[in-house]
């Protein structure tokens, strides 16, 4: 975060600037020494490193895989943004799992598609653990703030805290590889992909009115276009406290104190007790058996989520929605591992860029508390008897996505069609869907596994780890 040195309207004594201050010197230390003794020349070897290894492979693995079907030793990513899939692909490839996939991704999106899964963002995960059987689900749904921040009301960021402990739950890389190429992204800059430049098209206006979006977005008083570099120094700032401190500083420790205090200068009110307060539920998701021999079972995301559209979808009710022009502020990732592991998630922003107000000195970009903020659902379709999963899928696009994805689910495993048939006969109606779909299970038929995004999506992209 970027030292702040101009007054605060928070209304506090000013014995207490020197704690203040205090606590910012010391995030900024940190990002300060790792800095130092580092050349023009090293930033642009780092620079280009990045470019061609995003997710920060080892030696011998750093290429880009081609966009396949399918694989022995099946693992693979769907996102709804490129260069977060290819992340995803890359944690896999380096030894993760399915949940170390997903998180890898989430982080990467808060970097590359911020007007749908940002810092500041709400959202649900389904984790199926190879080894139990079982699926546990994790919701950290959009929670009002205390107070409006330049006139606007937002929701208290969740998605890290939520992100945090399914890793903690589920993961088996290292924390700081699982936040670190986020962090890269967003220090040395990465190309504007396609799915944010629609999303800039669609709705950048609105979002260009907050001075300080302005400042990291605009580009010669306009918008940027695909492929025009964007950096965000104060965003990978704050992905480096993650990385260091673990996702629990964002809510409790020195980051938390000084996200608190820039909101407040900003004219917000998010006080440190509002950030430690939301709490993301873990436990078991909503189900139905599905078959009689198969003994096959659909998990979706529990109240307050939204699993029971999801459900009521597979179970044939019609979707609602159009077919969307923009991520909407809703986008999601799947992953699924060699060890039949699966990992599903589903982020909101409430609506397209959410608050419209990035605050000062963190480039955290607000979530909007609109009445369809808490419509996500990821789906997931396991046999609970072997432990094999045969479908993991998430969608954006708009809030009711979940719906989508839950038709999508039923025709795949229930109907037997193929997934890229059903995906390109949707045409992306009800939201954009990100899937991978193994009819068989991984052991029993891995030729058959396929990782597929909706063709519609401006900008998602679907990847074997190979």
């Amino acid at each position: 975060m970027r030292l702040n040195t101009g007054g605060t309207r928070s209304g506090q004594a000013k014995n207490a600037r020197q704690p203040r201050q205090l606590y910012k010197l010391a995030l900024a230390a940190v990002f300060l020494l790792t800095a130092c003794g580092r050349s023009e020349t090293d930033r642009a070897t780092e620079a280009a490193a990045n470019a061609a290894n995003p997710g920060g492979l080892s030696l011998g693995r750093e290429g880009l895989s081609r966009v396949i079907a399918s694989s022995t030793g099946f693992a693979a990513v769907a996102a709804d943004e490129s260069r977060a899939a290819e992340i995803g692909r890359d944690i896999l490839l380096d030894g993760g799992n399915a949940t170390d996939a997903a998180a890898a991704m989430y982080f990467a999106m808060a970097v590359t598609l911020p007007s749908a899964a940002s810092i500041g963002s709400s959202g649900a995960c389904i984790v199926h653990d190879d080894k139990t059987k079982a699926a546990e689900a994790f919701v950290f749904p959009p929670v009002a703030a205390p107070g409006p921040i330049a006139g606007q009301p937002f929701t208290v960021p969740a998605s890290v805290r939520g992100i945090a402990l399914m890793h903690v739950r589920h993961g088996v890389a290292r924390w700081e590889q699982v936040v670190a190429p986020a962090e890269r992204l967003a220090r040395l800059g990465v190309p504007v992909s396609r799915a944010l430049a629609r999303d800039l098209q669609v709705g950048g206006g609105a979002l260009l009115a907050d001075r300080e979006a302005q400042r990291i977005f605009g580009k010669g008083g306009g918008m940027p276009t695909e492929g025009n570099l964007l950096v965000q120094r104060d965003l990978g700032t704050v992905l480096g406290a993650i990385r260091q401190r673990g996702g629990g500083d964002f809510f409790t420790g020195v980051t938390a104190r000084a996200f608190s205090e820039q909101v407040a200068q900003a004219g917000g009110n998010l006080p440190v007790d509002a950030l430690r307060s939301v709490v993301p539920q873990a436990g078991p998701p909503m189900t139905e058996d599905i078959g009689t021999f198969t003994r096959r079972r659909l998990y979706v995301a529990p109240a307050p989520a939204a699993g029971a559209q999801a459900l009521a979808a597979w179970k044939g009710q019609p979707v609602t929605g159009t077919v969307p022009i923009s991520s909407g502020g809703f986008a999601g990732v799947v992953a699924a591992d060699s060890k039949a592991g699966a990992a599903a998630c589903a982020f909101s922003m409430g609506q397209l860029f959410g608050a419209h107000v990035i605050v000062p000195g963190t480039g955290v970009l607000l979530a909007a508390p609109t009445p369809d903020a808490g419509s996500v659902s990821p789906v997931i379709v396991a046999n609970p008897g072997n432990g094999e999963f045969n479908f993991a899928g998430a969608g954006g696009g708009g809030p009711t996505a979940a719906q989508a994805v839950g038709a999508v689910a039923r025709a795949t495993i229930e109907q037997d069609q193929k997934l890229a048939a059903v995906l390109q006969a949707r045409g992306g109606q009800g939201g954009y869907v990100n899937a991978i779909a193994c009819p068989s299970g991984l052991r029993g038929g891995a030729d058959s596994c396929r990782s597929v995004i909706n063709p519609a999506s401006p900008g998602g992209l679907a990847l074997v780890a190979r």
